[in-house]
């Protein structure tokens, strides 16, 4: 008997690894798709901000896309040139062939679609040529090891809360074994809607520092992320993004005691000077006579 319960045990646990072990592998396949459907919102939303002429809003989204894992290459292109088209746009030249070259790197037959401005075109073809004179820098992609090995990476811990109007100080780590960064960039945001602002932190080794101003230090919450960005300003690694940026929550301020308030002192003497005259007036009665009072006693004999 105990042989039997012993085997259906052992059958059961047998059972319940193999289960998790298809969960496992399910999750494995699961998670790629997901993350490039994920990533793929993100790049047809700025591809709808560019075409709509928000070219900030497009870099700010489509630099949380280039960061993130999970990228097809055809998802990559799109996201550089997209990325490149809006930096051109606002005539930011120098991220603009920051972006196209990361292009080129991989792809460097890359074409634009000819119904672009001729402006763009012939910038774009000054970006390859520039690129091939200087010896197509980068062209070689490093190995799945090299990139593991030669990672960036951004170390720092967000605070959970921030007094109202105080500068937020923040303090980050900047891992660069690939030298791969120039800077570290931060961004900022009041709340959880608009543009975030933004700012380059100061360096010392590997060690930055950033101050957000007391002005933007208001409740509800405080969003921002940190970038570490290449010479040319294109982000190669972050710490939060866009589209899920760290956050720091801001207390309201607790309402002051009442009686610090100067209505309430005003009040109080008003109340306390009709008390006083109440008294006086209930003791000593309200009459106008200004005569002395006046007693007679009748004593009679028998």
């Amino acid at each position: 008997m105990a042989a039997r319960e012993m085997a259906a045990r052992v059958r059961g646990r047998s059972v319940a690894w193999g289960m998790i072990g298809v969960g496992a592998a399910w999750l494995c396949t699961l998670t790629p798709r997901v993350a490039e459907a994920q990533n793929n919102a993100i790049v047809t939303a700025g591809r709808d901000q560019y075409d709509n002429l928000r070219y900030e809003e497009a870099i700010q989204t489509l630099s949380a896309a280039l960061i993130r894992s999970g990228n097809t290459p055809a998802q990559e292109a799109q996201i550089e040139e997209y990325l490149g088209l809006s930096y051109l746009a606002l005539g930011r030249t120098d991220e603009a062939e920051g972006a196209f070259r990361l292009i080129l790197q991989r792809e460097p037959d890359h074409a634009l679609d000819a119904d672009l401005a001729p402006r763009v075109l012939d910038f774009f073809a000054g970006v390859r040529q520039r690129w091939i004179a200087e010896g197509r820098p980068g062209a070689t992609a490093l190995s799945t090891a090299q990139q593991v090995t030669e990672a960036t990476v951004i170390e720092h811990r967000s605070p959970p809360t921030q007094p109202r109007g105080e500068p937020l100080d923040l303090v980050a780590n900047l891992l660069d074994p690939g030298h791969r960064a120039a800077g570290l960039v931060l961004a900022w945001r009041t709340g959880s809607r608009g543009l975030f602002h933004r700012l380059s932190a100061r360096g010392e080794g590997e060690t930055y520092s950033v101050r957000i101003p007391g002005a933007d230090v208001v409740p509800p919450v405080l969003e921002y992320y940190l970038e570490a960005v290449s010479t040319s300003g294109i982000a190669v690694a972050a710490r939060g993004d866009a589209f899920a940026p760290l956050r720091v929550m801001i207390p309201a301020e607790r309402p002051a005691p009442v009686y610090t308030r100067w209505w309430f002192w005003t009040g109080a003497v008003v109340v306390l000077s009709a008390v006083v005259v109440g008294t006086y007036f209930a003791v000593h009665g309200s009459s106008t006579d200004n005569q002395p009072g006046r007693l007679t006693i009748n004593v009679t004999g028998d």
